[in-house]
């Protein structure tokens, strides 16, 4: 099934049945450099990390962390890797504050998406 591809100022948000809300996510892999769709296209796997989010076991705004997000398409790439689509799923894999003495941290995680392309014209199988 054709999904858009993900470019420049596309969007991670927490997937269904994530516990871990709010927070920013910072896309680090850089995204083709030979490849567009309006903005420079990402071919995968994508690495980002993560920063100020909530979750019900931790102090609130402590979650931070790091994950992937591989991608699904088949017959689309870039730079001979298989571009990332809307839709296209991952971990969030990090720590929290412990609410109870002794300061401590805790580890939490939860599903991710690419929410958002960043483009609504060119899609990939």
């Amino acid at each position: 099934m054709s999904e858009l591809i993900a470019v420049v100022g596309c969007t991670i948000s927490h997937a269904a049945g994530s516990t871990i809300t709010g927070g920013a996510f910072v896309i680090t892999t850089p995204p083709s450099a030979k490849t567009s769709a309006g903005q420079p296209a990402y071919r995968g796997p994508i690495s980002f990390t993560f920063s100020g989010g909530s979750e019900p076991t931790v102090v609130a705004g402590t979650v931070t962390g790091s994950g992937t997000i591989n991608p699904t398409a088949v017959k689309v790439k870039a730079d001979a890797l298989a571009v990332v689509r809307e839709g296209d799923t991952g971990t969030l894999t990090g720590t929290g504050t412990n609410p109870a003495p002794p300061p401590a941290t805790l580890p939490v995680s939860g599903p991710v998406e690419i929410s958002a392309a960043g483009q609504v014209k060119a899609k990939a199988n």
